[in-house]
């Protein structure tokens, strides 16, 4: 899957920052999000078969994904583009969204990286 975010860790939150055009069309210069308020960090193999709701504001064409999505009940955040899988982070308190749907270069790393920072209470910066 092609690498749309930059995901890191900065003291205690997690940054995320989507790269290029995808700020314009996701309408989001950067995610933040206390690592305390993280529930759950998990990779989706098949991300385009999870049911997004209605969107907006955002884009959804083909396999680009990017912006606000609601599925009863909820408010997702999606940036995801192309085939492969994804990083999705579970937020509690659903503050700013309930979670996050990210294509990074390596899905399976980022989730490493997050649930050893969130499990060791400490920051790698």
């Amino acid at each position: 899957m092609a690498s749309r975010n930059d995901v890191d860790i900065i003291g205690d939150e997690l940054v995320i920052v989507p790269r290029g055009l995808d700020k314009v069309w996701g309408f989001r210069r950067r995610i933040v999000v206390r690592l305390a308020d993280i529930a759950g960090v998990e990779v989706e193999e098949h991300p385009h078969r999870v049911a997004t709701g209605w969107r907006g504001p955002g884009l959804d064409t083909g396999t680009k994904l990017s912006g606000t999505f609601h599925p009863p009940g909820e408010r997702t955040y999606w940036n995801v583009s192309g085939p492969g899988a994804a990083l999705v982070v579970h937020i509690r308190g659903g503050s700013p969204f309930d979670r996050l749907y990210l294509s990074v270069a390596n899905a399976e790393a980022a989730r490493s990286m997050i649930r050893d920072v969130i499990a060791g209470g400490h920051s790698p910066v």
